[in-house]
């Protein structure tokens, strides 16, 4: 029985080898396919007053859309702060817990 597996697992090695190597083909003749066609390609560079132009439209736009934070912005970041002390004093003993385990490498 142990030479069947033995076989059957030598037979599988063989056909996983011919499929890579089939594919390999194939992708080396693709590889030099693309690489004949490469030559004919111009690469045109990009225009450096297009690129600043681009650049200083994007932060201009950036600029635009910042306002003055108004009373709800605060309200809303002092609301924030508050939930997470009240986090923090909820959660203490299982972020210890959990310190502690990672410290100690118990994970049970």
């Amino acid at each position: 029985m142990l030479e069947v597996w033995f076989g059957v697992a030598l037979g599988l090695l063989f056909a996983s080898n011919a499929a890579l190597w089939i594919k390999l083909d194939r992708c080396y003749q693709d590889l030099h396919k693309v690489i004949e066609k490469a030559g004919d390609i111009t690469i045109d560079p990009p225009e450096m007053g297009h690129i600043k132009d681009e650049i200083v439209d994007t932060l201009q736009d950036f600029m635009e859309s910042l306002h003055v934070p108004q009373a709800s912005d605060h309200l809303i970041g002092g609301l924030s702060q508050i939930m997470q002390m009240w986090a923090m004093k909820k959660f203490a003993p299982v972020v210890e817990q959990i310190q502690q385990a990672a410290g100690s490498g118990d994970f049970d």
